[in-house]
């Protein structure tokens, strides 16, 4: 790691939150969705079997990759075969194995992108730049370098790319024979229960990453990475030069779960969870701070704005208050900016609302100290969850 690296931004400030703070800055699962009744009873049939606890295959339980390769197949448009999944210790483990199986020194970004990204690019001391828009990747991608991009409800923008933008992205990656990694890790928290085919299916040197962090359950640290088969096996050496495996009881424990039970069925709660959630959140920043410009997302864990001042200062003054949040400068290389991002699926209704009017109350547009304005908006979407 070269000497100048920082620890994630995100990362510090989930390390110094506390049941005192209200916390809208991590991307953080609801926990009360946690299939936990579920987990217990597929944890207690898989510790009947000593295999369990046994070192395991470097490429994951074939079991738990058969199941992947179908979600694609079945969900996603994309055939795929079990010999073209890749078991990681979670997605973010999916950046370290695929940099290093491919030796490339430079990366493309979107601006703004995934923090946890950023800084594995910066720990692998590669030169990273960025791009706006898509009409600026023709003079920027060439077979010696990476794109790297979310493709549907980007972290942190919201942003997904429409079917245009995504026909334009597949010709210029192809044409300019550059290596594509797409990170899927909110395709499947569409509120509309929609999914897109992933640009990689259309890609001659394309990776997928996935993760059942935010479909399921983040502890299990089990993450995927969907590739032709003739890039497995360079990603398999140096899967095995960083961790052997992934957890084997951590695989177990999932392949019983979505053995026994319907994935996408939870995926649909979560869906009309985190909407409503997403809407009460809008419902109060357009309430108690209208000058926060921002559009409503359709899927994903957060809301992605601008206020009408510097956010990192805002965030600095925020968390003296017991609130906080992500200003957007750390989603950049090297931008000051008012962009924002907040969390609404780890909150309670009232926690959003306490949080929201604590922003308002520090910018002091509005008067927050009457009554709560959104208390039958909070009502009724309470009863409803």
């Amino acid at each position: 790691m070269s000497k100048g690296n920082k620890r994630s931004y995100i990362r510090e400030i989930l390390d110094v939150i506390d049941e005192n703070i209200i916390s809208f800055a991590g991307g953080l699962p609801d926990e009360r969705l946690f299939p936990l009744e579920e987990i217990q009873n597929a944890s207690a049939i898989v510790l009947k079997n000593s295999k369990a606890l046994q070192y395991s295959s470097s490429r994951g339980l074939f079991g738990l990759r058969q199941k992947i390769a179908d979600i694609y197949t079945e969900k996603l448009g994309f055939k795929t075969s079990a010999d073209e999944i890749l078991i990681t210790s979670g997605s973010q483990q999916a950046f370290d194995i695929i940099v290093k199986s491919l030796d490339k020194k430079n990366v493309i970004i979107e601006q703004p992108s995934y923090i946890g990204a950023i800084g594995a690019f910066k720990s692998l001391n590669m030169k990273i730049d960025s791009f706006k828009y898509i009409s600026e990747l023709p003079n920027k991608l060439n077979s010696s370098n990476i794109l790297y991009a979310i493709s549907d409800f980007q972290n942190p923008s919201t942003n997904s790319y429409n079917s245009i933008e995504r026909e334009i992205l597949i010709n210029i990656i192809n044409r300019k024979k550059s290596f594509f990694i797409e990170d899927g890790a909110y395709t499947f928290l569409n509120f509309d229960n929609e999914y897109n085919t992933p640009i990689s299916k259309y890609c001659e040197r394309a990776f997928h990453l996935g993760s059942f962090s935010k479909i399921v359950a983040p502890g299990l640290r089990i993450g995927w990475i969907r590739a032709n088969k003739k890039f497995i096996d360079n990603l398999l050496v140096v899967k095995e030069s960083l961790d052997l495996h992934t957890s084997t009881l951590n695989q177990m424990i999932l392949d019983e779960y979505l053995t026994s039970h319907d994935l996408f069925s939870h995926i649909k709660k979560l869906n009309i969870d985190y909407r409503m959630k997403m809407n009460f959140m809008a419902d109060c920043l357009e309430k108690y701070i209208p000058s926060f410009k921002f559009t409503r997302p359709n899927g994903g864990m957060f809301i992605y704005g601008s206020f009408n001042r510097n956010s990192m200062k805002l965030a600095e003054e925020a968390i003296l208050k017991g609130l906080a949040f992500v200003p957007a400068e750390v989603f950049y290389l090297n931008k000051k900016t008012n962009e924002a991002r907040l969390n609404f699926t780890n909150s309670s209704f009232e926690d959003i609302e306490k949080g929201v009017r604590i922003l308002a109350s520090i910018i002091d547009e509005n008067d927050v100290s009457k009554e709560s304005i959104c208390l039958s908006l909070f009502s009724k979407y309470f009863k409803a969850n």
